[in-house]
């Protein structure tokens, strides 16, 4: 079950930033809506704009795009308090607490507000500081912006540019014990730089073929369900943190097979066969392996081999590395889910 932090302490061994934010109302320019098709796709995922965005001061476009939280921003309307009905208002700001370390897991991020994510509010304003009101105000609305706006153009100072991973990193898929799988980010000399739990396909379901080349890059697509027995009577399921294949996958142009993130709630899952064909990854690690090593023209390899499973678990171990956390890559997913981060790519 998601843990919320309500005494600002470390997430899985990761200290949330303090932050200290300025309470002024600067004027932001309205959101970008250039879409136009560059040799990447378009530039990224439309979004809502907001004609007052601007006159609420607000820099992230997950709360540009909310009115209620631009109401907040501006004081026009009382605080969202525990106990309020479920509302897309509460869950942005929930994912937004989350990327900053505030929310232990994405399944509190469910547009509830209810004492974790209280006490989680109370951790920021403490963090910023502001009055500690455990409620959604104007002075936390407009922190909670600030801090998310500074946290993403720190992500976007640090994005690698395109084109320059698919040289450097191959991804293998070790699915040679399908009680212990995992994927292996490696080096252009072949070593082993990082690691991943993953889930493939099962015995009923199993991940087809041998070698891949990443032809897209999908970011914030909708599941719609595939014709295939398994998935008759399910509906289709919008964008967002709660979507069956998480808010980022890697397509692999073949056999409708994807590298993807998943829900908190499959997480459980990971390290062993449990999907229908694709290979899942966390919700965070999807992004943090996309981010850091994975793109358009990235080669993906899959490997049933004994002997190269053995291989490849002696020299992760001589790394001295450890599998990496089900949360590395949190600090994307408000960027990602809501558009200031991830761009659509095709080769």
């Amino acid at each position: 079950m998601p843990v919320d932090n309500p005494a600002h302490m470390p997430v899985n061994g990761v200290q949330p930033t303090s932050f200290v934010v300025p309470l002024e109302l600067p004027v932001s320019p309205a959101p970008p809506s250039d879409t136009s098709e560059t040799p990447l796709g378009p530039r990224t995922t439309p979004l809502p704009g907001a004609p007052d965005a601007a006159l609420a001061g607000l820099g992230t476009r997950g709360f540009q795009g909310n009115a209620k939280l631009r109401d907040l921003a501006l004081g026009a309307v009382p605080p969202i308090v525990r106990g309020a009905p479920k509302n897309d208002a509460v869950q942005i700001a929930q994912t937004a607490l989350y990327s900053l370390g505030f929310i232990g897991g994405t399944g509190g991020c469910d547009g509830r507000f209810g004492p974790k994510s209280e006490a989680a509010i109370r951790a920021f304003q403490d963090s910023v500081p502001i009055p500690q009101t455990g409620v959604l105000d104007q002075a936390t609305v407009i922190a909670l912006d600030q801090a998310a706006s500074a946290q993403i153009a720190r992500l976007l100072a640090e994005t690698l540019p395109v084109g320059s991973k698919r040289g450097q990193f191959q991804i293998v898929a070790d699915l040679a014990n399908t009680a212990e799988t995992r994927v292996y980010v490696l080096g252009a000399d072949g070593s082993p730089v990082a690691r991943y739990l993953t889930s493939p396909g099962t015995r009923q379901h199993p991940t087809r073929g041998e070698r891949f080349t990443i032809r897209r890059v999908l970011p914030r697509r909708p599941w719609i369900p595939p014709q295939s027995a398994w998935a008759a009577g399910l509906q289709q399921v919008p964008q967002g943190i709660h979507n069956p294949m998480g808010i980022l996958k890697l397509d692999f142009g073949a056999y409708a097979q994807y590298l993807h993130g998943i829900p908190q709630g499959a997480e459980a899952d990971l390290g062993r066969a449990a999907s229908h064909g694709c290979l899942r990854l966390s919700g965070a690690n999807i992004l943090e392996l996309h981010e850091r090593y994975a793109e358009c023209g990235t080669e993906v390899r899959i490997n049933r081999g004994p002997q190269r499973s053995a291989a490849l678990r002696a020299a992760f171990a001589e790394t001295g590395l450890a599998d990496r956390p089900l949360d590395a890559g949190r600090a994307h997913m408000f960027g990602y889910c809501y558009g200031d981060l991830g761009q659509y790519q095709q080769l």
